[in-house]
């Protein structure tokens, strides 16, 4: 759900209000989705889809980042973001919180470093001459 970002206008008798920016609004949009497609492709995910009560966490965690990365954010909103990535798992300090380790890809590892099997020249090459056929 969007959010809508609000900015200070100005009338022309030096009235001020707020009204909401349409653009910064679908771009903060678009980062927050950015951002919850890369949190759900990290490997606290898999813990994450067995504990659906974290979900809301892990959103607030993403409001909270992009919030953070704005000009305006306050050391609340930082000090926030930092207990909010314990919670979810996203830091070191999270992870022995939660009791979890990451474990070393291994299978990709050896899939990386195997070679390829040299090809031998094509089908032709492996294609033989059958006497007394034809």
């Amino acid at each position: 759900m969007e959010r809508p970002v609000l900015v200070m206008s100005f009338d022309d008798q030096g009235g001020k209000k707020m009204v909401t920016d349409e653009e910064l609004t679908e771009d903060v949009a678009d980062r927050e989705q950015e951002l919850w497609e890369w949190a759900w492709s990290t490997p606290q995910a898999c813990a994450w889809s067995l504990e659906p009560w974290r979900w809301q966490t892990v959103a607030m965690w993403v409001r909270t980042f992009v919030i953070c990365e704005g000009h305006e954010a306050k050391a609340a909103d930082k000090g926030a973001l930092l207990r909010l990535q314990d919670q979810i798992g996203l830091s070191p300090a999270g992870l022995i919180a939660n009791g979890w380790a990451i474990a070393r890809d291994e299978l990709a590892e050896k899939s990386a470093t195997k070679k390829p099997i040299a090809s031998s020249g094509g089908s032709r090459s492996r294609m033989q001459v059958v006497p007394g056929v034809g």
